[in-house]
């Protein structure tokens, strides 16, 4: 699903973000994760087709906060096809990509402190990906491009030391033990922010599986994958189970614990009543 992008957005390198401070690479390695096209002729709006798309992205980032990769970067860029003037298009692309921006933040609440979301200038008509002179490639050139990078969180720089007091000496050591603890204390609220705030995840409708609703859930991602963090996620409930009656005062033997694991998994792929 995704296609590593080196360099910019859009093939061009000036766009390249370069954030002075922010602890974002200069040129990071971008991945294409999909093409939100089809968008209605001189319009903005979210049709319902891509508000469905726009969920699965969604999906897919707090899905990949649970796993070792997690989107951190959402980057939009907005395309016309090339009817209107060159002008107005640019203008037209950069509406459609806030407006992917703004269902993307109704749609991932509790994670937005986690998640980067940039809209990119819109180069228009100029970059089309099919023939404009067909129906069907318009349509395919009417689309907000999405990219995303994974990885760990940038990291904000440290906090400004103290000013000195006005009108005396500075003592370089207090300063610089401030300074240092100051530092210590936002590297541990930033530890407990993840730690404690993440998402819970919704529970699966009556009639599927668990199973079942993951798959669905994971449809947007590529079929080994999405089956990989399937079995990742049965697994690791029925670890979690484990460890939870041990620290209840259970305590299971080499073959409970493996006959547990078994009736888990087997719960897993039973419709929920």
């Amino acid at each position: 699903m995704y296609i590593y992008e080196r360099g910019s957005l859009g093939d061009d390198p000036s766009r390249a973000p370069k954030p002075a401070g922010s602890g974002m690479w200069s040129s990071p390695p971008y991945l294409r994760f999909d093409n939100l096209d089809w968008f209605v002729t001189d319009k903005s709006t979210l049709t319902d087709r891509l508000k469905r798309m726009v969920n699965n992205l969604a999906t897919a980032v707090r899905l990949s906060w649970n796993s070792t990769q997690p989107i951190t970067t959402i980057r939009l860029v907005g395309h016309t096809d090339n009817t209107g003037p060159e002008k107005y298009n640019e203008g037209l692309g950069d509406r459609r990509a806030e407006a992917v921006k703004q269902e993307l933040y109704d749609k991932l609440k509790g994670l937005l402190d986690r998640v980067l979301i940039v809209v990119e200038k819109s180069p228009g008509e100029s970059k089309p990906i099919a023939d404009n002179r067909t129906n069907d490639g318009r349509g395919r050139n009417r689309r907000v491009e999405v990219f995303i990078t994974t990885g760990a969180k940038p990291s904000s720089p440290p906090p400004p030391p103290p000013p000195p007091p006005p009108g005396g000496k500075i003592d370089m050591r207090k300063a610089a033990e401030e300074a240092a603890r100051r530092v210590e204390e936002e590297a541990e609220r930033r530890r407990q922010q993840q730690r404690y705030n993440r998402p819970i995840p919704p529970q699966p409708p009556r009639g599927k599986s668990l199973s079942q609703w993951l798959d669905e859930t994971l449809s947007p991602l590529p079929g080994w994958l999405g089956h990989r963090i399937r079995d990742a996620v049965i697994k690791g409930s029925c670890y979690g189970l484990e460890v939870l009656l041990t620290q209840a005062g259970g305590r299971l033997g080499d073959q409970q614990k493996e006959e547990l694991r078994k009736q888990c998994e087997e719960a897993a792929k039973k419709p929920i009543r």
